[in-house]
C-alpha cells in the first residue's frame, strides 16, 4: 500500500536526517578541493568562500580529506532528505486523514444502512469476517480436553496460548478454518489469523512434537503442500515449532503477532 511505503520512507529520511546532522556537527571545518596535475591529485583545505586556492592538504593526512568530503556529501544528502520529507508529510497528512473513508462513519446509523460504503470500516468488516459459519474438525473421544479463555476447545496447551494471545492482541482468528488444497483435500490449519490493518489473511500451523520423527515428517509434507499452493513461510505462512526440550515460547508468539498481524 501506498501509505505504508511513505511511513517507512519518512522513518527512513528521519533517521538519515538525524545522522547526518550528528556527522556534519562533528566534521571539520572547510570545504574540499582537488586538482588534477597529470596522473596525481592533489587535495586542499578551503576554510574561507573568497579564498580560490585553499591549504594543500598533505599525503598524510588522508583521513582529513575523507572528513571534509564525507562532510560535503554528508550536507547534500541531508538537504535532499529534508526536502523530500518536506514533500512527503503532506501525503502522508492525507493518508492519516482519511477524509473518503471517514463520509461513511460521519453519517447516522439509518443512513449508513441504506448505503453501500466505498471501504467496509474495520469494525464491520471484522464482524463479517468472524460470523462466517464452518464445521470444525472433531475431536475423538480419548482426546485430553484444552479450553481457551473464551471457553473454546482446542488440541494442546500451546494452543492455548496461542488462541489467547491472539485474543488479548485483538487479533481475529478461525480456528481449524477448512481449506481446500490440491495434493490433500480439505485440511484444517490450526489457526486462520487476519491483521486487520492490511485484511491480509494468514495461516498459522503449530508443530508441537518435532522430535518426534512420524510427526515432524508430516509436518514437513504439509509445509511442503502448502508452499505447492502458495502458501509460502513469512508470505501467507506463519510457522511455531516445539519439541520436549524446546518449548514454545510465549515471547515469540507475541512477536510473530507484532510482525505479521498488526
Amino acid at each position: 500500500q501506498i501509505e505504508i511505503a511513505l511511513q517507512k520512507r519518512k522513518s527512513f529520511l528521519e533517521k538519515v536526517i538525524e545522522e547526518k546532522k550528528a556527522m556534519i556537527q562533528n566534521s571539520p571545518d572547510g570545504k574540499l578541493l582537488f586538482r588534477r596535475y597529470g596522473n596525481k591529485v592533489y587535495y586542499f583545505c578551503r576554510t574561507d568562500a573568497g579564498d580560490t586556492t585553499g591549504k594543500y592538504i598533505k599525503t598524510n593526512e588522508h583521513a582529513f580529506a575523507a572528513a571534509l568530503a564525507q562532510k560535503d556529501y554528508d550536507e547534500k544528502v541531508l538537504k535532499l532528505a529534508q526536502e523530500e520529507l518536506h514533500h512527503i508529510q503532506p501525503l502522508l497528512k492525507q493518508y492519516e486523514k482519511g477524509q473518503i473513508e471517514t463520509v461513511y462513519d460521519k453519517l447516522q446509523m439509518p443512513r449508513q444502512k441504506l448505503i453501500q460504503p466505498i471501504v467496509i470500516p474495520d469494525e464491520q468488516f471484522v464482524r463479517d469476517w468472524q460470523s462466517v459459519s464452518y464445521e470444525k474438525k472433531g475431536f475423538s473421544d480419548h482426546a485430553p480436553e484444552y479450553f481457551t479463555a473464551k471457553g473454546e476447545r482446542v488440541r494442546s496447551k500451546s494452543e492455548i496460548i496461542i488462541a489467547d494471545t491472539l485474543r488479548r492482541k485483538g487479533i481475529p482468528y478461525r480456528y481449524e478454518f477448512p481449506l481446500k488444497l490440491k495434493g490433500s483435500g480439505i485440511i484444517h490449519p490450526d489457526f486462520t489469523v487476519l491483521n486487520i490493518r492490511l485484511r491480509k489473511v494468514f495461516l498459522w500451523e503449530h508443530f508441537g512434537m518435532m522430535d518426534a520423527s512420524e510427526y515432524s515428517e508430516k509436518a514437513l509434507e504439509r509445509i511442503t503442500n502448502y508452499e505447492k499452493n502458495g502458501y509460502y513461510p513469512g508470505s501467507h505462512l506463519i510457522i511455531t515449532y516445539e519439541t520436549s526440550s524446546h518449548p514454545l515460547r510465549t515471547k515469540l508468539i507475541e512477536e510473530l503477532i507484532s510482525h505479521y498481524l498488526v
